[in-house]
């Protein structure tokens, strides 16, 4: 299967909420974070960032104090990477990554979304109200 990239807003309402997103993708199995349009400025995004995730990889502008702080993460080139939106529903999502799959393409980026989380960490759950109920029980 093709690997997941996210393309995450260059603005938001708050940063704590911005950061725990990228660790919640990060922990979901999400293979890379870039950014998107917004007024704020990406090479602090991309430091902050890195500075709260270990595994993910990184898209953006290099600099050397970027490089220093992402260690080794960042992806340069999307060179096989395709965007589009998230489907919009789960059977959707697995026909997708599955023809994406076939044509040989190494990962899809899609925009953040609240669903997305739920469907990379349980991509052949058929109904998304049981990840919910687990996590509001325990």
């Amino acid at each position: 299967m093709p690997k997941i990239g996210v393309r995450l807003p260059a603005s938001f309402d708050s940063a704590g909420e911005f950061l725990a997103d990228a660790q919640a993708l990060e922990a979901a199995g999400a293979e890379l974070l870039t950014l998107g349009e917004g007024d704020l400025e990406p090479a602090l995004l991309l430091a902050a960032l890195a500075s709260v995730t270990t595994r993910i990889a990184l898209h953006g502008a290099a600099n050397e104090t970027l490089r220093q702080l992402a260690r080794g993460r960042l992806a340069l080139d999307l060179e096989g990477w395709v965007e589009e939106a998230l489907p919009a529903d789960r059977g959707a999502w697995r026909v997708r990554l599955a023809a994406h799959d076939e044509a040989g393409v190494v990962g899809v980026i899609v925009p953040m979304n609240p669903r997305l989380v739920g469907l990379l960490r349980n991509p052949d759950v058929e109904d998304d109200r049981a990840g919910d109920l687990q996590l509001a029980q325990g």
